[in-house]
């Protein structure tokens, strides 16, 4: 399939699992994405402050301050960008029922390849 991105699209991926983000980084930048890797949510949040993304990719559940850090921090300082955000969790739907509303989608661990990589051209191309 061919892939009609941004160019250089550029994707934020906070997950504190060295083991997923280099799987997630690996299928990215082979479709053509720049990734920008961070594992807690104050370092997402100074990445947000630096560069121009074209998506997010937040895990829900970290150890310290994971995705939902960042969605308040959106919600406040860049709410369109929730628009382009999208969540990738091992958690149940109930357990981010007050988020799911306010982002792009959800993929649920563990995700097949492909559906990652259609999920991001979705969320990048919209």
């Amino acid at each position: 399939m061919i892939r009609l991105l941004p160019a250089k699209a550029r994707i934020l991926l906070l997950d504190d699992d060295p083991s997923m983000q280099r799987l997630v980084s690996k299928l990215l930048s082979r479709a053509g994405y720049r990734i920008d890797v961070v594992s807690t949510g104050s370092a997402a949040i100074e990445h947000l402050g630096k560069n121009q993304y074209h998506g997010l990719l937040l895990d829900v559940m970290t150890p310290t301050e994971g995705g939902l850090t960042v969605i308040r921090h959106l919600r406040e300082n860049h709410p369109k960008l929730l628009d382009r955000t999208m969540l990738v969790t091992g958690s149940p739907e109930s357990a981010i029922k007050g988020v799911i509303d306010d982002v792009f989608g959800v993929i649920f661990k563990p995700f097949e390849a492909q559906q990652l990589l259609d999920a991001v051209d979705k969320l990048v191309k919209q």
